[in-house]
């Protein structure tokens, strides 16, 4: 499992991050996904690893993600204030969505 993992952030949208294999390929991503994450902006390159430290996710998880669908979707909800899906679902008498649950939303 060692391969280079491109990270784009959203301009769009505050902490919210995408994972691919290649650098600048995104033509197997959603056309619907690309038109909310907005023009992507590089922000790094790394080597994953199995002993690779990330953020907020494992290097299996990630390296599922990137042989499964080709990219991954980090999307980083620190403020109940910022999390507009879970403020949306309290409007609608809904139950609110842990981080893992609101991932899967967005595939």
């Amino acid at each position: 499992m060692e391969r280079l993992v491109y990270v784009y952030k959203s301009r769009r949208k505050m902490r919210t991050y995408l994972y691919v294999p290649e650098k600048d390929v995104f033509s197997h991503i959603p056309s619907g996904l690309m038109d909310a994450f907005g023009a992507p902006e590089f922000i790094m390159v790394f080597a994953l690893h199995k002993h690779r430290k990330l953020q907020k996710i494992t290097p299996e998880e990630l390296e599922r993600a990137l042989s499964e669908k080709g990219y991954l979707l980090r999307i980083d909800l620190e403020d109940e204030e910022e999390n507009m899906l879970n403020q949306e679902r309290a409007r609608h008498g809904l139950p609110p969505l842990e981080k893992d649950q609101i991932h899967d939303f967005f595939h």
